[in-house]
């Protein structure tokens, strides 16, 4: 049986012999090299996988015991062919290139040039790349773009021209959750509807359905705490407050909504708020931003943003959510006390009235920051105030107000903070 490093040449021999190249591909890496039971050698290489890879390129040889080649397969993707375009044609020739003459990183830096002119930012271009459009907010037609890298590590979709058309989709997670009535309605029943609009947003800014925790908590009938609401038919999806909590938890969130009851007690100087999932009867779950006197409180907000960064952005449906702000409140506990890249928006002092028209303001709110994403979400809370003026004095919101919804979408999970 010959030698491994021996079988491992003639593997890569034969490579280069079918493909005509003179060494293996810079980005090739081993994955598999082993002897297997059949008396052959495995040789396996794939590409260096990385952010924007859309497909894996592999090659796979299988060298006999007496050294000759049982099997090969080859699947890697010859590098493209950028097009050019007019504008980088003239940078190039200004730089005494053609584009048959220029090597291939005077293209990039070409390009680099070109989207400077055009956008005024710096973006580094990484290669000319067939993309996955469902990996991608993707504003053009086709699936061969420029990749670009941002200072801040966003990755972008240039055109030929050096126009951002792309945005890299960042893998994230969402929880929207609601309670249940109390008094007087069906064990069950619930505002499932406003969690379920919620979660059709966050569907969309999350990139999938299944990255959204969402339903009614908890499972069980508010009216016996025994009864199982899965089948009730009042609402698609009941969690349990593990669930809840543990998508809180989850540093990939960047999207919360919670719909419940909820209320203040004590003055300016000394008080606490809560939210109710459940009811009266004892099977309710409070939650508090903090931990308060008397350690009634389930379910702990502070305690769950520890070991995660500050939520992008948190709607807080539940009466007296933001009838104070600043350090112990459900805001400062989501914005873990910082006012960047953290927005949340929350009912205060509410009245029938006010509750009436939340239900007005919220589908304009959330429509209008889907259609412009490189909207302020200030200015798309302004507006939808504007629209809807008997909303005003009984919603808030706290921490940026200049970042989009785009920010949030390509941004990065936030560091921890204290």
């Amino acid at each position: 049986m010959i030698p491994l490093a021996e079988a491992r040449e003639l593997a890569e021999r034969e490579i280069l012999a079918r493909t005509g190249w003179s060494s293996l591909p810079h980005d090739a890496v081993l994955t598999h090299a082993y002897h297997s039971r059949r008396g052959r050698y495995v040789f396996q290489w794939k590409r260096k996988t990385d952010l924007y890879s859309s497909e894996v390129d592999r090659l796979l040889v299988w060298v006999r015991d007496d050294g000759s080649i049982e099997k090969v397969e080859i699947s890697w993707f010859a590098p493209l062919k950028p097009t050019i375009s007019e504008n980088v044609e003239r940078i190039l020739r200004s730089r005494g290139y053609t584009v048959a003459t220029a090597p291939a990183q005077a293209i990039k830096e070409a390009v680099r040039r070109r989207a400077y002119e055009v956008t005024g930012k710096d973006i580094e271009v990484l290669e000319w790349r067939r993309i996955l459009r469902d990996a991608w907010v993707v504003e053009a037609p086709g699936n061969e773009f420029w990749v670009g890298k941002l200072s801040n590590d966003t990755y972008v979709l240039l055109n030929p021209d050096g126009e951002i058309v792309g945005w890299m989709i960042l893998p994230a997670r969402a929880v929207s959750v609601s309670g249940f009535y109390m008094g007087g309605h069906p064990g069950c029943a619930g505002w499932c509807y406003l969690a379920r609009n919620f979660k059709s947003y966050f569907e969309r800014w999350s990139g999938s359905s299944e990255a959204v925790v969402w339903g009614m908590c908890p499972k069980y009938d508010h009216n016996t705490g025994t009864e199982d609401c899965t089948d009730s038919g009042y609402c698609e999806s009941y969690i349990s407050p593990s669930d809840f909590e543990n998508a809180i938890k989850d540093h990939k969130c960047k999207f919360y909504a919670c719909v419940a009851h909820g209320g203040c007690s004590g003055n300016e100087q000394v008080y606490y708020c809560s939210a109710r999932l459940g009811n009266e009867q004892g099977t309710y779950i409070d939650i508090c931003d903090h931990e308060v006197i008397g350690g009634w409180c389930d379910i702990i907000v502070k305690d769950l943003m520890v070991d995660r960064g500050r939520m992008r952005f948190a709607f807080l449906v539940h009466c007296g959510a933001m009838d104070y702000t600043g350090e112990n409140t459900f805001e400062y506990a989501f914005r873990k006390g910082q006012s960047e890249k953290t927005t949340v928006i929350g009912l205060k002092h509410t009245t029938n009235e006010s509750w009436s028209a939340f239900h007005q303001w919220y589908p304009a709110f959330l429509k209008d920051l889907d259609e412009n994403r490189d909207k302020k979400i200030g200015d798309a809370y302004d507006d939808a105030c504007d629209l809807y003026p008997d909303i005003i004095g009984h919603i808030d919101i706290t921490g940026d107000r200049d970042q989009t919804l785009r920010d949030i979408i390509q941004g990065d999970f936030c560091k921890i903070t204290e």
